[in-house]
């Protein structure tokens, strides 16, 4: 076995390890389509359905699932990087953990921020206000702005969504998001 095939070996043990230690059920990199969109979707049905898991939070993570999936096209349209978009499941103590990340055009960053970082200071009833707004206002997703899918992540959740944005190049930053599903006891 050569240096470089022991490197990448290793590689996958760390990844292997790391998915095991974050408790990931479901993990893809990749173009993301209405095709991939349904199969992730079942995939998911599937492994919830082997756990027991409750149907209100089957249905809380189907919700999720589909805001951040579709977060992820609407930012990714003729995006160079496309091929970068991530998405993953994770158990966590009390529920489920979600991530998504995509490029971004640098240019809506600074408005995407600002419109996140006022989702996170608002309660529940504030979060369903500024939602019910949206969808009366005519527009329902703002290209410059924030999509209407993950102001109802975070009120559908009830958690404040976790997010960065870092720089890949001149032109696009990457958008990484993660929000929790807590289990009902």
């Amino acid at each position: 076995m050569n240096e470089s095939t022991d490197k990448n070996l290793q590689f996958l043990s760390r990844f292997r390890d790391s998915m095991f230690e974050n408790q990931i059920m479901l993990s893809y990199k990749g173009e993301i389509s209405q095709n991939i969109m349904l199969g992730l979707l079942e995939l998911t049905e599937r492994k919830l359905d082997s756990s027991n898991e409750d149907q209100g939070i089957k249905s809380k993570i189907f919700n999720v699932m589909v805001g951040c999936l579709q977060n992820i096209t609407y930012h990714t349209e003729d995006n160079k990087h496309a091929k970068s978009s991530m998405f993953l499941i994770g158990r966590i103590i009390d529920g489920y953990a979600i991530y998504s990340g995509n490029a971004i055009s640098k240019d809506r960053v600074s408005d995407f921020r600002a419109k996140l970082m006022s989702m996170t200071d608002m309660s529940g009833e504030e979060l369903s206000v500024f939602y019910k707004t949206w969808l009366t206002s005519g527009e329902l997703s703002d290209k410059n702005g924030i999509h209407l899918g993950l102001i109802d992540i975070a009120r559908r959740t009830g958690n404040t969504l976790d997010f960065d944005f870092e720089n890949i190049d001149e032109d696009y930053s990457y958008f990484s998001l993660r929000t929790e599903i807590k289990s009902t006891l």
